[in-house]
């Protein structure tokens, strides 16, 4: 371990006792082994001095120690100061270094999140007051010309135009007009597309909310959790809003066909549980697909349903598309050809409970399908952008509503293959597969 020694002198001819330090220093040359010293005055008294001198252990700085030549310095360092000089020897304990470059690239980080954080409402708001609508063609414009668009003040919308486009959301021309490119447009204007992403920001802003951030701060204390429902109600539309390009994307045309003998099931008039299905996209989109098979959606969130209900009805999917409130180790009907789970395992307190009240529901050969977002199981395989913004959400809505439900089971947005593999196997689940994944998530297949 490294050794320090601390000289503390005081003197009044300075100049006297720094030649002779370094007549020490030119006698020494590759004789002494310190590994740095260190020269302090006292601002508050001129006249006192301390050297701090580290070497790489007790034993080298009793070796400097002996040195002639440092007898000698002792001797002259008497005369020149006020007094014999005070030593006094430290073996170090801790060390710390701070490394510049180290704390450069982590204050560009902070900076970077900050950044995010404070954009996200913007983002919101254009979508709402239809800014980044009235810039969906592409075409160039100045902040006058999208405010008399959407009918908003000038001042504001130039503001938000800054931001956007300091944040690459839109492009800013040499003329200072303002256009989004074709992918900007996707990402922000095209409902559609599995890349748009606003319904993501929603989502975030309502969980971050100062109503919600105290109830977490009082649930990471006792570990008690916060439910879905004592969330902002905008929580509920954000996170359909969010998933909806995904599954609109993968569902029907991978995800179903991965599975094995499903859609040929769906399609001869088989019969489908979506559980957790909240506003009820993934069901609509079953339905849609199968008119022949019977689709209903599941979900403990009343207004959720409600919604799911009034969607179906506006598609005139009523007569083989329904929705109940009820939990996911209690609804009943069936048996089932196929029952789901689209990112909504890992939020339920017992997983091992509803994965068992399924098995008991499906019909001979069924099987359940479990929609995850993408994890590894080492969490160390986990340190990259997707995995953060899954922890985060993770963070302050799964964990939390997990344990605000009986058992707690609390898997996380990362619980990844191992984890969920356990848990199907504690639910009496024999078959477990992989049965495909996109970049974004894990499809498993389960049978008894």
């Amino acid at each position: 371990m490294t050794f320090v020694q601390v000289i503390e002198y005081e003197t009044k001819d300075e100049d006297r006792v720094d030649r002779i330090m370094n007549e020490w220093l030119r006698l020494t040359q590759g004789k002494r082994t310190a590994h740095h010293s260190t020269m302090g005055k006292d601002r508050d008294k001129p006249s006192h001095f301390m050297q701090i001198v580290e070497f790489p252990s007790y034993e080298e700085a009793m070796r400097n120690s002996d040195l002639p030549e440092t007898r000698q310095l002792a001797d002259e360092m008497r005369e020149a100061c006020d007094g014999d000089p005070r030593f006094v020897n430290l073996e170090v304990t801790r060390d710390e270094i701070l490394d510049e470059d180290a704390m450069m690239s982590l204050m560009g980080r902070v900076v970077t999140d900050l950044g995010a954080v404070a954009l996200a409402p913007s983002l919101v708001i254009g979508e709402r007051l239809g800014l980044f609508a009235a810039m969906a063609d592409g075409t160039p414009r100045t902040s006058a010309e999208v405010a008399a668009a959407t009918d908003c003040n000038e001042r504001n919308v130039r503001e938000w135009l800054s931001a956007m486009a300091a944040s690459g959301y839109v492009s800013l021309d040499a003329d200072g007009r303002f256009r989004l490119t074709p992918e900007q447009v996707v990402a922000f204007c095209d409902q559609e597309s599995p890349y748009y992403a606003l319904g993501g920001f929603q989502s975030f802003s309502a969980a971050a909310s100062l109503e919600t951030r105290a109830k977490l701060q009082q649930a990471f204390r006792t570990g008690e959790g916060l439910g879905w429902d004592q969330h902002h109600p905008e929580l509920f539309s954000g996170t359909a809003r969010f998933f909806r390009p995904g599954y609109a994307t993968f569902l029907v045309d991978m995800w179903l066909p991965a599975m094995t003998d499903t859609v040929a099931r769906l399609r001869a008039g088989g019969s489908v549980a979506d559980i957790g299905c909240g506003f009820g996209y993934s069901t609509l989109m079953m339905a849609r697909a199968f008119p022949e098979a019977r689709c209903t959606g599941f979900d403990y969130h009343g207004p959720s349903i409600e919604a799911a209900r009034r969607q179906a009805k506006q598609e005139g999917l009523t007569k083989h598309c329904d929705f109940e409130v009820a939990g996911s180790a209690d609804f009943g009907g069936g048996p089932y050809d196929l029952i789901t789970f689209f990112d909504c395992l890992h939020d339920m307190g017992d997983p091992v409970g509803a994965l068992s009240h399924c098995r008991a529901r499906l019909t001979e050969g069924g099987a359940v399908m479990v929609v995850e977002p993408q994890a590894a199981d080492d969490i160390a395989d986990n340190m990259n952008p997707l995995s953060r913004a899954f922890y985060a959400a993770s963070t302050v809505i799964c964990v939390p509503a997990s344990q605000a439900q009986p058992v707690g089971r609390a898997l996380g947005a990362q619980a990844g293959e191992a984890r969920t593999r356990e848990v199907a196997a504690e639910a009496g689940f024999g078959q477990f597969r992989r049965a495909t994944e996109t970049p974004f998530n894990i499809v498993y297949e389960m049978r008894s």
